[in-house]
Formats: C-alpha cells, sequence, structure tokens
C-alpha cells in the first residue's frame, strides 16, 4: 500500500529534500545540535563520510525546522548548481557566485549576479521581522570541497568568490556560514574558515545511525504507509548490520543511512507488516538488493568514464570484496588499476567513503555489510536502468562542476534524447546547458546551434523572454566573428527583453564594431541614463571617446 498522499515512504538513492521532512526520521538529535551551531556561530562546518546523509539532515531537517521558526534560512547552495540560463548572455561571470547565489535565491537575475560581488547581493536581499530588526541570514553551501582545492580551469573565479566571501563575512556581522564537506575535508575546511576570519569555527560531525536511530528511520516512514512496521523495522536493522566472514559473524555499531534507504526503497512492498521475517529469506532478499545496486553502479560508472565494465567489476571486487576494504585503501594504491575519475565516482554512488589515517588518505567499503555481495560479483556488464531526464541533467551539472566537459555533454545529449513530448522546458535546458558546454570547448559553432535550438523550442513553450535570453548569447557568442550578424540577433534580443540593460549594452558593443559609432552612442547614453554606474557601458563609452 502507498502512503496516504501517495508518496513513497523510502527515498531510495537519493537524497531526502524539504518536500520529504514527513518521512525523515532518526536525527532528531542531531537536527537541534545543527540547528543550534547554526544558529550561534558565525561560521560552522558539518562533516561526514559520503554516504551519512548530510544534505538530508539540512534539507528535510534542519531546515524545515527553522522555516517553521520563521528564520531567514535560504535553500542549500551546491557548488555544482547551475540555473538554467545560458551563461553566453553574461558580459561576465564567476562559476562559484552564479551557483552558490543563483541557489540561495533561485528568482534572482543571473545577470544581477554576475554584476554583485557577495555581499553586495546579500545586503539587497536582507529581511527584517515584524519589529523592523534585521534577521540573521543562514546560508550553507554543501559539498564545499570543491571551493577547497585548486579548480584547473576556473581557479582565479575560485580565489575571488573566497575572497568575495570573506568580505561578505566581515561586512553582513549578521551572516551565519555553515560549509558542509565530507570527512577528508575537515582539515581543508578549518583553513577555509581562517581565510574567511574564523580561525576557530564550530565543528560537527555526522555520523552513521546507532540501532536505535536505524529503526526509527525505517519504522516511522512504514507507520505512516501501512500502521504499523515495529517488527519489520527490527528484523531489517538487524540484517543490514550482521556482517559475515570467514570465520565468524558480527554485528556492527553502526549503519550507513544510503544502504539504509536503498534497501528500503526496494523492500517495503514486500515485506510483511508485523509478521515474522524468516532470516534467511530476509539475507538473500538484502543481498540480492546490495548486489543489484553494486553490478548495476559500477557497470554505469565504467560507462561514463569509458572503461571496460569488467575491469571496473573486477577492480572493486578485489579492492573492496576482502578485509582490506573494511580496513581501508590508500588512494594511490586504487589509481594503479582504475582512473581517479572511477574511484571519485564510486564515492559519489555512496558505494565507498573516505577518510584521512593520519596524513593519508583512504578509502574503505560504505559499510561491510556490502563485502558478502561483492563477493558474487561476476565480471560482466548488467543492463544499465539510467534515471529520467531531469536526474540526468543534474548529472551533467555535476560533471561540469568536476571539470569533466565531455561527460557533462554525454549525459546532456542523452537528456535530449530521454525528453518526450511535455518536456520540452527540460529539453530547452539541456540544449542551453550543451551550449553552456560548447563555450567552455570555446566551440562558438556548437554553442550556436544549441542555442538557436533552444531559442526555437522556447518559442513553442512559449517563454518570450527565455528566447530573449538565448538569443542574446547568440548574440554575443557572434560579436567575436560576426558583429552584424549579432547586431541583428541583439536587436531581436531587445525587443523581447526591453528592460534589461545588459543586453542593451551588448548591442551597443555590436554596433560599435561595426562601425556604426552613432547609433551605438545612443544606446550606451540610454543605458547610462538608466544606470549611471553601469561598469559595461562606461568601459564602452571611454572606448569610443578614445577611438573619436
Amino acid at each position: 500500500l502507498a502512503p496516504p498522499d501517495g508518496q513513497r515512504p523510502f527515498v531510495g538513492e537519493g537524497a531526502f529534500g524539504e518536500q520529504d521532512a514527513g518521512l525523515f526520521h532518526g536525527r532528531e538529535c542531531e537536527q537541534v545540535r545543527v540547528a543550534g551551531m547554526w544558529r550561534q556561530s558565525r561560521l560552522s562546518v558539518l562533516h561526514g563520510g559520503a554516504g551519512v546523509g548530510k544534505t538530508s539532515l539540512l534539507c528535510a531537517g534542519v531546515i524545515s525546522q527553522m522555516r517553521a521558526e520563521d528564520a531567514h534560512v535560504l535553500p542549500v547552495a551546491s557548488v555544482a548548481h547551475r540555473p538554467a540560463f545560458p551563461v553566453a548572455a553574461l558580459s561576465e561571470h564567476n562559476a562559484f557566485r552564479l551557483a552558490v547565489l543563483s541557489s540561495w535565491y533561485p528568482r534572482a537575475s543571473p545577470v544581477t549576479i554576475s554584476e554583485l560581488t557577495v555581499g553586495a547581493f546579500l545586503r539587497r536581499h536582507r529581511q527584517s521581522d515584524r519589529s523592523g530588526r534585521r534577521l540573521p541570514v543562514l546560508g550553507a553551501i554543501d559539498g564545499a570541497e570543491a571551493l577547497l582545492r585548486t579548480s584547473g580551469r576556473h581557479e582565479d573565479q575560485r580565489l575571488r568568490f573566497l575572497e568575495e566571501l570573506a568580505a561578505a563575512m566581515k561586512e553582513i556581522p549578521d551572516l551565519h556560514l555553515l560549509l558542509v564537506v565530507r570527512e577528508d575535508a575537515v582539515g581543508e575546511a578549518v583553513e577555509l574558515a581562517g581565510l574567511l576570519g574564523h580561525a576557530q569555527p564550530e565543528l560537527c560531525s555526522l555520523e552513521q545511525f546507532g540501532p536505535e536511530a536505524a529503526r526509527a528511520a525505517v519504522t516511522e516512514p512504514l507507520k505512516r504507509a501501512r500502521g504499523s512496521g515495529e517488527a519489520v523495522a527490527h528484523a531489517l536493522v538487524r540484517e543490514l548490520r550482521t556482517v559475515r566472514m570467514a570465520s565468524r559473524v558480527q554485528r556492527t555499531a553502526r549503519l550507513s543511512p544510503a544502504l539504509l534507504q536503498l534497501v528500503c526503497a526496494h523492500l517495503w512492498e514486500d515485506l510483511p507488516g508485523d509478521a515474522d521475517i524468516p532470516a534467511e529469506r530476509l539475507r538473500a532478499e538484502v543481498n540480492r538488493v546490495l548486489a543489484d545496486f553494486c553490478a548495476h553502479t559500477l557497470t554505469m560508472i565504467a560507462a561514463d568514464h569509458s572503461v571496460p565494465a569488467s575491469t571496473v567489476l573486477s577492480w572493486f571486487r578485489s579492492a573492496f570484496g576482502g578485509p582490506q576494504g573494511r580496513a581501508g585503501i590508500p588512494e594511490h594504491r586504487l589509481y594503479e588499476d582504475v582512473p581517479r575519475a572511477v574511484v571519485d565516482a564510486a564515492q559519489d554512488y555512496h558505494l565507498i567513503r573516505a577518510r584521512l589515517r593520519g596524513e593519508e588518505r583512504c578509502f574503505e567499503l560504505q559499510h561491510p555489510r556490502l563485502i558478502e555481495p561483492i563477493r558474487d560479483l561476476g565480471e560482466a556488464a548488467v543492463p544499465i536502468h539510467r534515471p529520467g531526464p531531469s536526474v540526468r541533467l543534474r548529472q551533467a551539472r555535476l560533471a561540469l562542476s568536476a571539470g569533466d566537459l565531455e561527460l557533462a555533454r554525454r549525459h546532456a545529449e542523452a537528456v535530449t534524447r530521454a525528453c518526450g513530448e511535455g518536456e520540452l522546458r527540460l529539453l530547452a535546458d539541456a540544449l542551453t546547458f550543451l551550449g553552456d558546454v560548447a563555450c567552455e570547448r570555446e566551440d562558438a559553432e556548437a554553442a550556436l546551434g544549441h542555442y538557436r535550438e533552444a531559442a526555437t523550442i522556447l518559442e513553442a513553450v512559449p517563454d518570450n523572454a527565455a528566447v530573449g535570453w538565448r538569443l542574446a548569447g547568440i548574440g554575443r557568442v557572434l560579436l567575436a566573428s560576426d558583429p552584424s550578424a549579432a547586431v541583428r540577433y541583439l536587436q531581436a534580443a531587445v525587443s523581447r527583453l526591453p528592460q534589461e540593460l545588459s543586453v542593451q549594452t551588448a548591442l551597443g558593443k555590436a554596433l560599435l564594431d561595426c562601425g556604426r559609432m552613432r547609433a551605438a552612442r545612443a544606446v550606451f547614453e540610454d543605458v547610462l541614463g538608466r544606470d549611471s554606474r553601469n561598469r559595461e557601458a562606461l568601459s564602452a563609452k571611454r572606448a569610443m571617446t578614445g577611438i573619436g
């Protein structure tokens, strides 16, 4: 039976969102502790291994609680977030600032975000209570590891963003920032805190479930779905804590929330209410779910990174199927057999987790209960069941954030093939994203093609403003090679977005490049008449003075 509201009682492999607050159980103490830390400290760090439930705790637990208390708490930001907006339409942008601020303020214009520092933007959006007192701004950045390590293509942007964030912490005394990182990045997070002016941030470690919390995480959703669940919860948690080694059987003190949700999501419809479950049947069912998850996930990782599935499956079984998988394997040894991207993906999909052993980074199994099904892994690829197009597009954004342009492109192209007739906007978003990837590759021709196709689809939606932004992106791309064509596209964009000064300014630059000085001057003067401090228009007008 489904829950009364049609919602499944377990989220499965994904994280809990704010909409899942009614299903989120077992973290009541941690929820109170993190909420209190966040309110009281200017800078705090929540850390824990991959799959321990940091994102779920924040979204479904802490934020839901704080919204009910009328706190000014922002949505959780992700450094991998990208708005459905053609970045080519921006005169300039900082990828980190765009990701964080558009996560915190999803309705904000990417143009405004691109033009303001973090501090200036936050000051514009401060809120007061009924008595007029300023409310503290509570902002969290999930996956903050991306801010802690060099970024290759965007290293200058990363450093500038950190400078802006430090300035914002200084300028806005009621800004409370929470950084969420994996366990092996705590030291770097503390170093970053020093750069942000807080050498001693508050730290909170999130551990795997204890038995009581794990049972609550199963029992309460089952009660909501069918009115009972205690017996099933006890049996399932007991089985997931049971590790069968060659010479002995033992029960772990902790249990992975990610694996618990995975197993429950696959088995809950087949489990009896409060009737006893034969132990061997439950063991076989749990092994089946975990073995399918491992085989499918590893095959998918192999396909994503163009490595033979047999290589990845054999590597994982030999590396993590024995005692060493529980004890921890130094990362340099893992990279001898598969690319680093494969190891990182195995952690992202919650098969393994990283921890520090002294100064050395090691990887261990997400939970020892995986050892039993891993031993039986074959080496043949299994059929891959990809997620829906919206999830796949999110994977594309994560790949781009990690610097893997090719994987990002492949994911997004798969989205364009999977979208149905009722998913025109998602199709346009995927095409826009492909245009952004082409811009990263400096492939102007491909970017133009993707933006044009997205504009055509948005005409059919219809969404006049969204079409205008794609036309603006096309116009800015054409500025470098064909200013006459850029003028045509930007004039069309201006007709759809008459209040957007950045589009007007781009048109002025195109006119200037075509030698149409009088028309360009008129555009810039109009822009400056509405915004006397418009940097792009001021710069262009100064350039005209030098020419003239």
